[in-house]
């Protein structure tokens, strides 16, 4: 989980929190169900009424077209950076990376645009994108971001909010993404991951000596979003309700993508918003009834045996004023559990699909996750007094594995660029911004800048032996392996090892200062804990099955930046490893 989609759903419009504790009753019979149904059903036209009512109208979009096209005659005002010339909108559509390169190239690390009439500034510098992130947070919000239209898929969640309405949404989120709640989804994470390995299985045998040649990743998409779901429901969603919802999400999630290429406003009636809104209409009805249902549960069973991300969110409470220690409603539910699942589960599938096509196209550094997945799954299953009730490799310590993720999001960070807005009138560097101007994070320039990222203080090879050897080897930090844009997880050994965990080294901007796949400073991603969690774990439980081959060549996919960073394909031909464990024993 991560900031990835801080730009794309950063809202230009909020919504209000609608509370309502749903009346206990018995947990049987006819009467109960349909109470749920006349509860969940009422609170989502509840909210839509909501939306509908506080959404800007056709006449304030075209308003706003205006004010852009005022934007485009006049000059920039005093103190504002320079830049290229002209509207620059569709040079950064046509191709986002090589646009973001040659700008910061002719213009330096802080620059003055135009994008579709609007005013922008775009920053690679770490200092600056310090002072956005952590230094003056309070400065740079969320609320009033250009060309990123809410959506009525993820509401008012941690993405989108800001003031007095994150801060209590935080508070109410965090317990759930504490570390110790964390680690207890590492079994769940590894029993949805032994189903996709069952299936790739199958894959494999059917293809015989060759190996099986497929694009990757489909299935870590879909294994990501299983993850998410069994983590925010548990055994609330099993059966035929999870077919449903998973249908759901699936049918909203690919009517929002669909909106990407032209990110219009939901309220403009167009044939997409339309099937967006029926898509997230039913997602709604699904949503609340299973938040019906929880709560009915946890009345009669406060201590679940399989407890979930919204079996912590319900139970937690945070100080509103003066009164006493509030829960959170359906609604503020609704929207957290809406962000978790969007932002989550793209996130780890493009975290997971990078790292493949990478580990797939340098196979010394496949060779070496393999091993130590291989001898984890090994030492955990032959120690039963260590093994925990689900696959051995949920519960052991993955360092290759995770450096390899690092060096992955490094290179292909999912959230390439990350939006903010001038709250007040401010300084950014040597330059002076007007309240409203929109800011620009280049994630994908900080991760590759050769000023931090340098050359000359160790090779790859170098890198790589230290990957081998653990924590053996020269104390580099790691900007100081290889070149920028190469791929050498062995840059991350030493950090890794000095900072104690990947949530440690994450913190105030990465061991170099400059690396942010989650973001930084107080809104740093709730969800980082969770995905590094998962990213490295479903990557070991892969490769200590399975061997990568490069399908088609061996330099990594191409790059569809769009609202994330997501790699093209990831074709592989998948072989069996002769010494690997079996999919049981992993």
């Amino acid at each position: 989980m991560a900031s990835l989609c801080s730009c794309a759903l950063g809202s230009s419009h909020r919504m209000m929190h609608t509370c309502g504790m749903p009346e206990a009753g018995p947990r049987h019979g006819p009467n109960y169900r349909a109470g749920i149904l006349r509860r969940s059903a009422a609170t989502a036209i509840q909210v839509r009424a909501s939306s509908a009512r506080t959404g800007p109208d056709l006449g304030s979009f075209l308003g706003a077209g205006l004010s852009r096209l005022q934007t485009m005659m006049t000059p920039a005002p005093p103190g504002f950076p320079l830049g290229p010339g002209g509207d620059c909108a569709l040079r950064l559509l046509s191709d986002p990376l090589a646009f973001l390169t040659d700008v910061a190239r002719d213009h330096g690390p802080v620059v003055g645009l135009t994008l579709a009439g609007s005013r922008v500034v775009l920053v690679s510098d770490p200092a600056a994108a310090r002072d956005v992130l952590q230094d003056r947070s309070d400065t740079w919000v969320k609320s009033g971001t250009a060309f990123f239209p809410g959506s009525s898929l993820t509401g008012d969640g941690l993405l989108v909010s800001d003031g007095a309405t994150w801060r209590r949404q935080r508070q109410l989120c965090t317990p759930a993404f504490r570390a110790a709640a964390v680690a207890a989804y590492a079994g769940s994470m590894a029993r949805c991951t032994l189903r996709t390995l069952r299936e790739l299985d199958a894959a494999v045998a059917a293809a015989g000596d060759d190996g099986a040649a497929l694009d990757l990743y489909p299935a870590l998409n879909r294994l990501t979003l299983d993850i998410a779901l069994e983590a925010l429901f548990g055994s609330a969603l099993e059966g035929e309700r999870a077919a449903g919802v998973t249908a759901a999400i699936q049918e909203a999630f690919d009517q929002f993508s669909a909106r990407v290429a032209l990110p219009l406003p939901e309220y403009l009636p167009t044939p997409g918003n339309a099937a967006l809104a029926r898509a997230v209409e039913r997602l709604d009805e699904a949503v609340y009834g299973l938040i019906a249902r929880r709560r009915e549960y946890l009345a009669a069973e406060p201590a679940p045996p399989r407890p979930c991300l919204l079996d912590a969110m319900l139970s937690a409470r945070a100080q509103e004023g003066d009164g006493p220690p509030a829960a959170m409603g359906d609604r503020a539910l609704r929207d957290e559990l809406m962000t978790l699942m969007v932002a989550g589960q793209e996130t780890s599938a493009i975290a997971l699909g990078w790292t493949c096509a990478q580990l797939a196209a340098h196979p010394h550094a496949q060779e070496v996750v393999a091993a130590e997945a291989i001898a984890a799954a090994r030492h955990h299953i032959s120690d039963s007094a260590a093994a925990p009730p689900a696959p051995g490799l949920a519960a052991a310590p993955l360092p290759r594995a995770t450096e390899a993720a690092l060096e992955a999001m490094r290179l292909h960070p999912p959230a390439y660029m990350v939006g903010r807005c001038a709250a007040r009138d401010a300084d950014l560097a040597q330059y002076r911004l007007p309240r409203g101007t929109t800011v620009l994070l280049a994630t994908y320039l900080l991760h590759r800048d050769p000023a931090v990222w340098r050359a000359g203080r160790g090779s790859e090879a170098e890198a790589h032996t230290n990957m081998n050897a653990g924590t053996g080897g020269a104390a580099l930090p790691p900007q100081g392996h290889g070149r920028p844009a190469a791929f050498v997880p062995g840059r991350w050994a030493e950090a890794l090892c000095a900072a104690g965990s990947a949530t440690a080294l994450l913190s105030d901007q990465g061991a170099a200062g400059s690396y942010v796949p989650f973001g930084a400073g107080p809104r740093v991603c709730i969800g980082t804990g969770f995905a590094m969690l998962e990213v490295p774990l479903v990557l070991s439980m892969l490769l200590a099955r399975f061997r990568l081959e490069p399908e088609g060549g061996a330099r990594p996919p191409a790059a569809r930046a769009r609202i994330t960073l997501r790699p093209e394909e990831v074709r592989v031909r998948l072989h069996r490893r002769a010494d690997g464990p079996g999919v049981t024993e992993i």
